[in-house]
């Protein structure tokens, strides 16, 4: 039987219980909700049953500012949350407390000195692009022709993965075209210069417009494509040319044979199944547990200052969160998805497999 020390030790959580992003909030909260009853069932931090402090910060700056200044400066382990980056930003310049930013992945939200107390937990666009380059690797792929729609951060994203790449898969044709563009000719445009592997980033409706373009006019290559096509939309847009596709994304509960377990536990409970924000969540409270553990006190500078000392395995998905000296996650969960039979599976873990 455990026996309590007087007391609790409690974490913060900034979530948009509010607003558009209501779902994936409440999401976020179930997730560190489950991690927080896990780690009482092993007996609490340092013998003292954790609880969480929620609340709302709207997925906006100024609400998200407003309930951070709630947090700064009390009795706790921590903080987590943030899936707007605009509200994550605003956490971390002014909270005084350990914050993980669990969903948000702007490496712009972050910096060893003027956050000095916050770091990601989700990987950043440019090991999204990394992941992408090795999977390339894994394809044997020699002639990439790119492909990015829909404006800025998809074309930014297919200019990391070509210079990543380099120099094999040689480049062999790079097109930046509108989300409404005449695929058909963005089609014929890529193969005329023969590729054996094409990429795309940008919105799903367009990349299942382009795979079905492709495959119309006879292209069987590997299509590959960034992570926002692991979507109906795509399978609805690319139809029976979605097969064999691949997608490059964050891992989430129902993609990793390993979750199984932790994701029925977590369906049972909430009535409902986890999302990427649940278990980017439970990971966060564990790493920040796992801190005040190593100081042995709840002590804000001690307790950020283990962050980056966190151990290789002390529980989680991956065996627990690491942190770079940017305060970006040192190890992403990007893996590599295919379609088959209308659905996404797992089809390579990446990093996962190590």
């Amino acid at each position: 039987m455990t026996i309590w020390k007087h007391g609790d030790i409690a974490f913060g959580v900034l979530a948009p219980l509010s607003g558009a992003q209501d779902a994936r909030g409440r999401d976020l909260v179930d997730g560190a909700t489950l991690a927080a009853e896990d780690l009482n069932i092993r007996g609490g931090v340092l013998g003292k049953r954790v609880k969480l402090v929620t609340l709302d910060d709207g997925c906006a700056a100024g609400s998200s500012r407003e309930s951070a200044e709630k947090l700064a400066g009390r009795q706790l382990g921590g903080v987590l949350g943030g899936v707007c980056e605009s509200a994550a930003s605003a956490a971390a310049r002014t909270l005084d407390l350990p914050f993980l930013v669990t969903s948000a992945n702007s490496p712009k939200i972050v910096d060893a000195k003027k956050t000095p107390s916050a770091y990601l937990t989700n990987g950043t666009p440019y090991q999204s692009a990394l992941a992408t380059a090795h999977f390339f690797v894994f394809q044997k792929s020699q002639r990439l022709a790119t492909v990015s729609a829909g404006g800025k951060a998809p074309e930014t994203l297919t200019k990391e993965v070509l210079g990543l790449a380099s120099p094999v898969p040689k480049a062999v044709s790079e097109q930046h075209v509108a989300a409404d563009a005449d695929f058909a000719q963005v089609a014929r445009t890529v193969l005329a210069s023969k590729p054996d592997t094409v990429y795309f980033a940008g919105p799903p409706e367009a990349s299942g417009k382009l795979v079905a373009a492709l495959r119309d006019a006879g292209y069987d290559g590997d299509y590959i494509a960034s992570a926002e096509s692991e979507s109906p939309d795509f399978l609805t847009a690319a139809g029976d040319a979605a097969d064999k596709a691949f997608v490059i994304t964050p891992a989430s509960p129902q993609n990793l044979p390993e979750a199984a377990a932790w994701t029925k536990r977590f369906t049972a409970r909430f009535k409902h199944a986890p999302g990427r924000d649940a278990m980017l969540a439970y990971d966060a409270l564990r790493a920040l547990a796992q801190a005040v553990t190593q100081s042995g006190e709840i002590d804000p500078a001690r307790n950020s200052a283990e962050l980056p000392r966190l151990p290789e395995k002390y529980g989680g998905f991956f065996g627990g969160l690491q942190f770079a000296k940017d305060h970006t996650v040192l190890f992403d969960s990007n893996i590599a998805l295919t379609v088959s039979g209308g659905a996404f599976k797992l089809d390579n873990a990446l990093r996962s497999q190590g």
